[in-house]
């Protein structure tokens, strides 16, 4: 249910049909376990400080969308992907999420109680290239997508740990009294904080020149903390695809689906 009225939510919020034929966001969890799940705090991006994208008005144009309305509705679908990956075995908890004052005033409060900088990823969990290999083939069956692809470089668009980033915006508390306070009301087992959303197109990788078509890389920094503040896990990752691809709602079905994956596998307990 709860899925449920965040895909109303969100589908209003944005141009009819939005979402509606995705195939990744969307799964079957199966019976649940009676077991208590961890609490997982979930933190977006700042939509505008930590926010960069030099593609914006072709995606609103595509969708019909105002190009301001653009990187509230990313938000929204990372926020939405990484909560249904997680709340599998985890209780979620999202403040751009939450409606009551004091969810929002926590939230506007916690951008002005940390800072940031860029450091070396801990890349301690690195999802394997035959892991990825497996999901992607099993989403190309679902697709139809004809002959299978056997190696990721004939995929239209898929997730990796790129080498050549060799930092990541990496969040740090500024405020222990602000940690504290959260941390009473919200008691998490663990926090995780969403710090820069990028989407950049790589002109000098062009996959069909007469057709304009180039890659394009979304990278989503992130750390995994405990309540402590101390800090679990912390990196970058990179969603690859290609500029003809302009409608936000595929955008989101083929990438945002395993964004979400890769950072619940950063939480310990996760499933690999």
């Amino acid at each position: 249910m709860k899925n449920l009225v965040f895909i109303l939510v969100f589908t209003a919020m944005l141009p009819f049909g939005l979402l509606a034929q995705s195939t990744v966001l969307q799964s079957d969890d199966g019976p649940e376990s009676t077991e208590p799940k961890m609490k997982v705090l979930v933190i977006p991006f700042h939509q505008l400080r930590y926010y960069f994208s030099d593609c914006d008005k072709q995606v609103g144009a595509a969708t019909k969308m105002d190009v301001k309305d653009v990187r509230k509705a990313y938000q929204l679908g990372l926020d939405y992907a990484a909560e249904a990956s997680m709340e599998k075995n985890y209780e979620p908890i999202n403040l751009a999420q939450m409606k009551d004052s004091v969810d929002q005033v926590a939230l506007n409060e916690f951008y002005d109680n940390v800072s940031y900088a860029y450091e070396t990823p801990t890349r301690a969990m690195t999802k394997k290239q035959a892991t990825v290999m497996k999901a992607m083939k099993e989403r190309w069956k679902q697709l139809g997508g004809g002959k299978e692809p056997t190696t990721l470089n004939e995929m239209e668009s898929y997730v990796t740990v790129d080498e050549e980033d060799k930092e990541y915006m990496k969040l740090n508390w500024k405020n222990g009294a602000y940690l504290e306070r959260l941390n009473q009301m919200y008691q998490p087992d663990y926090i995780v904080t969403v710090n820069q959303f990028e989407i950049k197109t790589d002109y000098a990788k062009c996959i069909d020149r007469d057709l304009g078509k180039f890659a394009r890389q979304i990278k989503i920094h992130y750390n995994v903390f405990r309540p402590d503040g101390k800090q679990i896990y912390g990196d970058v990752i990179t969603a690859k695809y290609n500029s003809a691809t302009d409608d936000f709602n595929k955008i989101v079905q083929d990438n945002f689906g395993f964004l979400g994956d890769y950072i619940t596998q950063s939480l310990p307990g996760a499933k690999k």
